[in-house]
Parts: C-alpha cells; structure tokens; sequence
C-alpha cells in the first residue's frame, strides 16, 4: 500500500514540477530561499519520492529523472520569458541525485535494522 502512494505522489511531483518549470511564472512559487537552493530541495524531494515508488528500480529512475530534468530545461528555452540554463540542470541533478541516494541509502538501513538477528 505505502508503494503505491509513493507512485502517485512522484508522478504527481513531476506534474507539478512541470507546472512550475514549464509555464508562466505566476505558477512559480516564491520562497525565503535562493531560487538554487529551492531548485535543490525541489528534486531531492522527488528523487527520494521515486527512490521509495520504485525502489527495485533505482538506476532507471535516476537516469530518467535526469532526462526529464533536462528536456524541462530545454523546453523553457522554447516559451517566451522563460529561460533553460545548464547551471540548473546541474543544481537540479545534484538534488535528483542526492534525493535518490539518500532514499535508497534510508531504505536500506531500515531494511537491515528490521531483520532478525541470529540468537547465540
């Protein structure tokens, strides 16, 4: 059940990244800290959202988290007055990143933590 939940909130996170990335910027929510930051704390949040929706599939959900983050990027270079920068596919990436290991990283320890250990 909780796997489930985990897939319908990362697919919708990515909607919402889409709304927020790829329209007008009246969507675009504004935060006490710097757009870098927020773009950081954004996709780590979805990197480990994903990391725990999909969790057999870590390395194909990071490589198209990365595809997703940059096609974003590309198509803001097509709308008028939005731009597409590489310093964000970077600063996005490195929170896609750091979100999916950090989830996978958490999963594991607790998995490890839940097993029984031999009695002596």
């Amino acid at each position: 059940m909780p796997q489930t939940v985990f897939r319908y909130l990362a697919w919708g996170l990515i909607l919402g990244l889409f709304i927020v990335t790829d329209t007008t910027l009246a969507f675009r929510p504004h935060t006490l800290i710097s757009p870098n930051a927020d773009r950081f704390a954004a996709l780590f949040v979805v990197g480990a959202v994903f990391s725990f929706a999909y969790p057999k599939h870590v390395l194909p959900i990071l490589l198209a988290l990365l595809t997703v983050i940059v096609g974003f990027e590309l198509i803001q270079k097509l709308l008028a007055g939005r731009h597409g920068y590489m310093k964000d596919i970077f600063v996005k990436g490195a929170g896609c990143c750091a979100g999916v290991v950090a989830a996978t990283a958490l999963r594991r320890a607790l998995s490890a933590m839940s097993k029984p250990t031999g009695t002596s």
